[in-house]
């Protein structure tokens, strides 16, 4: 190998290692959506029927949600009641089983009409213990950013343990965002 041909193939390595670590979101998010006009989100009430998909205990929630308002918080958007918010922060923890999913999907809308292998495609990279940050668009209630995030809470845990595996797997679920918008303009 000519010193040409290695010096043209390392400087291909290292443009293609630097595209790698361009700070690029890593969520599924739609573009054409305005990010940049998120100021305020809300959680979707108790007695509301995407709660009835997925079951989790009133304590598994109130974990995730305190997470998901903290995370918030720390980006500068503001709670608001769910007919003033500009998004709907939704979450579906999979446990034990993927089954549920089929019908968390269908209520935030992320593919509408999915064939069986747009559903496998759109869950590839899921597996159970997995936390799913969706933003749904207000107008729509259809997600406009989804983050997938592993979360292996192990029962040997502490309580403290679990939370702080929760806080950082939502964490983890909302830091593409700030590559999408600036809140507070």
């Amino acid at each position: 190998m000519s010193y040409r041909n290695f010096a043209a193939n390392i400087f291909i390595l290292i443009t293609f290692l630097l595209t790698g670590c361009a700070s690029q979101p890593s969520a599924n998010f739609n573009p054409g959506y305005a990010f940049s006009d998120i100021q305020s989100y809300a959680l979707f009430p108790r007695d509301h029927a995407i709660n009835d998909v997925q079951r989790l205990s009133d304590f598994q929630r109130n974990r995730i949600e305190l997470a998901i308002e903290e995370g918030m918080e720390a980006l500068n958007y503001s709670y608001a009641e769910q007919e003033k918010a500009d998004v709907v922060v939704s979450y579906f923890f999979v446990q034990s089983s993927l089954a549920e999913l089929k019908a968390y999907n269908r209520e935030v809308k992320a593919c509408l009409v999915c064939t069986e292998k747009e559903q496998r495609t759109l869950n590839k990279n899921i597996n159970t213990e997995t936390l799913i940050i969706d933003l749904l668009s207000t107008k729509n209630m259809r997600s406009v950013y989804r983050k997938i995030s592993g979360l292996k809470m192990k029962p040997k845990n502490s309580s403290d343990e679990n939370q702080q595996l929760i806080i950082e797997a939502v964490q983890h679920g909302l830091a593409d965002l700030p590559m999408l918008t600036t809140p507070g303009k």
